[in-house]
């Protein structure tokens, strides 16, 4: 599948998780000068894509965002350059209204930031909306686009039952694909300053290839998909890195190890 990715910074977001790490948005030049450029590609590159993928911000976040953001796609979407648009946004940003234009903007594709299944947990991670919101959220998405979940592993609070809650939510909701994330700890987060006083301790990286074993053997068992586990090898992981299960292989740990008793 081939996509054209442009990235959105924090475009949209209404507040900042406890492990935002604010620089990401930084190193990312701002929103408009990507879609910008990807728009000047699509126009002179004589390749066609399956899908252009809006990733980071809130592009749900007010109706005007998300009609500069879809509408100069338009022309690509009519002449068949592009098969379709994927986007993630947050579950309290899905309303019917949102969910309306995605349909006409030719949205394909909607990734959920759900994070975890348990109200404690996104309270104490500062995600600002509910399970209910997740629920709701996804009610409206699902047999309209592909639903993408966004599952983390190791937040704030979460006890080993939050984390068979995840998988066993998941598999009850079944997605048509999943995103494993452990959480890490980067420099500039609440996250950092709360390890640091003692109140947080992430999961050890043994933890974390467990639970994430465990959901995407529990997941792929039932179709469904998982295209990504683990955060991907960067410069900017490098240098903003402060402690949790990092590796740049963590993926191919989570794959490589027997499926049998995770």
């Amino acid at each position: 599948m081939r996509i054209y990715p442009i990235f959105l910074g924090n475009a949209g977001c209404p507040q900042k998780c406890v492990y935002c790490n604010q620089a990401a948005a930084e190193v990312v030049r701002p929103w408009k000068e990507s879609l910008a450029e990807a728009l000047s590609y699509l126009e002179e590159s004589q390749l066609t894509y399956d899908e252009v993928a809006l990733y980071g911000g809130t592009p749900t976040a007010s109706e005007y965002l998300l009609r500069e953001l879809l509408e100069p796609f338009r022309p690509f979407l009519d002449s068949g350059k592009i098969g379709g648009i994927r986007l993630s946004t947050r579950p309290d940003a899905i309303t019917e209204e949102s969910v309306q234009l995605m349909t006409m903007g030719g949205v394909t594709t909607v990734e959920l930031g759900v994070e975890s299944f348990s109200d404690h947990v996104l309270a104490e991670s500062q995600r600002g909306y509910s399970v209910e919101q997740v629920l709701k959220a996804y009610e409206l998405l699902k047999g309209r686009f592909k639903v993408v979940f966004q599952i983390m592993f190791g937040l704030p609070g979460e006890s080993d039952s939050d984390r068979q809650l995840n998988i066993d939510e998941t598999l009850r909701l079944k997605p048509w694909a999943v995103r494993l994330f452990p959480t890490l700890v980067l420099k500039g987060t609440s996250l950092e300053a709360m390890h640091k006083q003692g109140k947080y301790t992430p999961m050890s990286v043994e933890d974390a290839i467990h639970w994430c074993r465990k959901a995407y053997n529990a997941f792929v068992a039932e179709g469904i998909r998982v295209i990504q586990i683990g955060l991907h090898s960067s410069e900017f992981l490098s240098s903003e890195f402060v402690a949790g299960p990092y590796a740049g292989n963590f993926g191919e740990m989570v794959r490589g190890r027997p499926h049998g008793n995770a």
